[in-house]
């Protein structure tokens, strides 16, 4: 069996995570796993942050979320850097813009980087940088790959 609850919402920072949860049930009902279950790993006030402070508030009555679940995010933005795509300086602006964002920082949000054009380069890793500022600061410093073609689903494949 399977039940779902509404959806709650929790505000670490500057993100905002809503989530519906979802848990598989035994034959007596009892909850055995969750399933997709982004953002919970404790009940109350520190929901996800252990170094600021965040809200959790919830949508509507529910049990607490099941123990053990991650709480952090991996975001890997694929790129297109092709020749196709000008003037850059929009690109990095968008790119910087999105990032400054997400909360950024150990046990929370990683943010990776892959461009592509006719190849696909690992930019940078998750968790090369561990603040929103190094990320933005990243982002305006990165510099178009270029190429005449574009290979979108390599890019896809090796991200």
């Amino acid at each position: 069996l399977q039940a779902c609850a509404p959806l709650w919402s929790q505000t670490c920072g500057t993100s905002v995570f809503s989530t519906g949860l979802c848990a598989r049930l035994d034959g007596d009902l009892r909850p055995v796993g969750a399933i997709a279950p982004t953002a919970q790993r404790e009940w109350g006030g520190q929901g996800l942050c252990h170094a600021v402070p965040c809200q959790a508030m919830l949508v509507s009555p529910m049990s607490p979320p099941l123990a053990g679940c991650s709480t952090y995010m991996d975001i890997v933005i694929v790129l297109d850097g092709s020749n196709s795509i000008y003037p850059w300086y929009e690109v990095q602006n968008f790119l910087s813009n999105v990032l400054s964002k997400f909360f950024i920082g150990p046990g929370q949000i990683q943010v990776g980087v892959l461009q592509y054009g006719e190849r696909a380069v690992h930019e940078w890793a998750l968790g090369r940088y561990r603040t929103a500022p190094e990320v933005v600061e990243a982002a305006r410093n990165l510099s178009r790959q270029e190429g005449r073609e574009t290979r979108t689903a390599l890019a896809i494949r090796r991200a």
